[in-house]
């Protein structure tokens, strides 16, 4: 076999897997009206996930992102796009999508206390895919969520990791097998 298939063939596998991937079946995928009509449930700390929408390639992954108040979203929107905060309602506003909102099981004040205070710290700079999770400036949306829980936690004297399969890359749909978070029915 040539070198150039084997490329190929592990890049095709590559995409098969992050297009499908896999996830509990116990999660309850909600509207985005209906997220928006309860935002007032949503809290700091709160991890929302997007599903796929198989006709944007650029979703095919899924989205995730984190209330970073009880009204605003912190967001690694996309390739070459800068974080930024967002009302949660302009955030949600895809009618199209389906979200599945997750809560941290121990998520009080001191966590929220240093979480914040990682947001004032890592919310910064342009969408960078990094093969290295724990490096604390290459950011993508999930990529940023995981950090600041995992972050959060090591400065709290504790391990924490949401990425439910372990791998190297952190894709939204890992949060959904994470023990440590449960679904808010909104």
């Amino acid at each position: 076999m040539n070198l150039n298939f084997l490329k190929k063939y592990f890049f095709f596998l590559f995409l098969v897997y992050t297009i499908i991937g896999c996830s509990s079946n116990e999660y309850r995928w909600q509207s985005s009206q209906l997220a928006i009509n309860n935002s007032y449930k949503l809290k700091t700390g709160d991890i929302i996930v997007k599903d796929k929408l198989l006709t944007d390639p650029l979703s095919w992954l899924g989205h995730s992102s984190v209330m970073i108040s009880d009204n605003r979203i912190g967001d690694f929107p996309m390739p070459g796009k800068d974080y930024y905060t967002i009302s949660v309602n302009a955030w949600l506003n895809e009618p199209s999508r389906k979200v599945i909102v997750l809560r941290y099981k121990h998520f009080d004040k001191a966590f929220e206390k240093q979480f914040l205070k990682n947001i004032q710290t890592y919310g910064y700079g342009k969408y960078r895919t990094s093969f290295f999770k724990k490096k604390d400036s290459d950011f993508y949306c999930s990529k940023f969520v995981w950090f600041l829980f995992y972050k959060t936690a090591q400065d709290l004297g504790y391990n924490l990791d949401l990425d439910s399969n372990q791998g190297i890359l952190i894709f939204p749909y890992d949060f959904l097998n994470s023990s440590d978070l449960t679904q808010i029915i909104l």
